[in-house]
């Protein structure tokens, strides 16, 4: 009787990390309080940050997911604020006049977290111009969460001297090397294959080659908004992020936008087609 090898070879296991990875990005895209202490992360210690959680990939993965993750979990995300309060005392000293500043700045990244627990969706829509509106909205709350921190950052950051500023920066040369890649992604492949799953006729296809077009514009201007190099500060990091969320925003959007308008000049049963792709793993 023939047994299955057990998944021990290379491929195998980059399989299922490109597996687990995607499933990740599609979590992150539907439920942001999940990126916040990656967010953090970029901010105060840039080597130990992942990988940007809203780029165009993330989004579409987000709106063809077929299965909606369990939001159990996600929307009830550990408190690290003492953990990095206490990791910035012991990197920076801050002495009696600094140390209310960062209890602020302390405060303020409690009530980030806090505020996003709050805005955790409940529920996940199953169409991909819903679940895009949602993630729309929820960009639009995790930069608002993000901007609670920036005053009381820029406070202490400034009441710091010359020494503590560099212990603050926590940037090694490997931080200051490009990380967004030499082009942005491409974007050809999703829409050919709603082409062939769709299967439109002559009058839809100018509104194909439209959502075309938009992807790619949507792809160019995310690739446009990676820093490179990083930021030589948390606050400008903090800032850069901000304008990056501001980006993934304006992609939700659009991306809604478009495949909304191509959406309503398809039939029933070509809209059924649509709703049903599992794109998840296109990027």
């Amino acid at each position: 009787m023939h047994r299955p090898s057990p998944t021990n070879n290379v491929s195998d296991r980059a399989s299922m990390n490109n597996t687990r990875s995607a499933q990740e990005s599609e979590r992150t895209a539907l439920y942001p309080a999940t990126a916040l202490p990656g967010l953090f992360d970029a901010t105060f210690w840039p080597a130990a940050s992942p990988q940007w959680p809203f780029g165009y990939g993330a989004l579409f993965r987000g709106a063809f997911a077929k299965t909606a993750p369990d939001n159990s979990a996600a929307c009830q995300q550990p408190d690290r604020t003492a953990a990095i309060v206490g990791r910035i005392s012991a990197e920076v000293r801050p002495n009696v006049a600094q140390t209310p500043l960062l209890q602020k700045l302390g405060q303020a990244l409690g009530m980030a977290a806090g505020y996003m627990v709050k805005a955790c969706p409940q529920t996940i829509p199953p169409q991909p111009v819903a679940r895009l509106k949602l993630m729309q909205s929820q960009l639009q709350t995790l930069t608002m969460a993000i901007d609670l921190v920036r005053p009381p950052l820029q406070k202490f950051q400034q009441s710091l001297d010359g020494n503590q500023k560099k212990q603050f920066a926590a940037l090694t040369p490997a931080d200051s090397k490009p990380a967004c890649g030499t082009a942005p992604i491409a974007t050809d492949w999703a829409v050919d294959e709603i082409d062939h799953s769709v299967q439109p006729n002559d009058a839809q296809r100018q509104a194909l080659a439209g959502l075309k077009l938009t992807f790619a514009s949507i792809a160019n201007d995310l690739h446009a908004h990676c820093p490179n190099p990083v930021p030589a500060t948390p606050l400008a990091r903090l800032e850069a992020i901000e304008a990056r969320l501001d980006a993934s925003w304006r992609a939700a959007l659009a991306m809604q936008v478009a495949l909304g308008q191509f959406e309503s000049q398809l039939n029933g049963r070509q809209r059924t087609r649509l709703e049903a792709m599992n794109l998840a793993q296109a990027y």
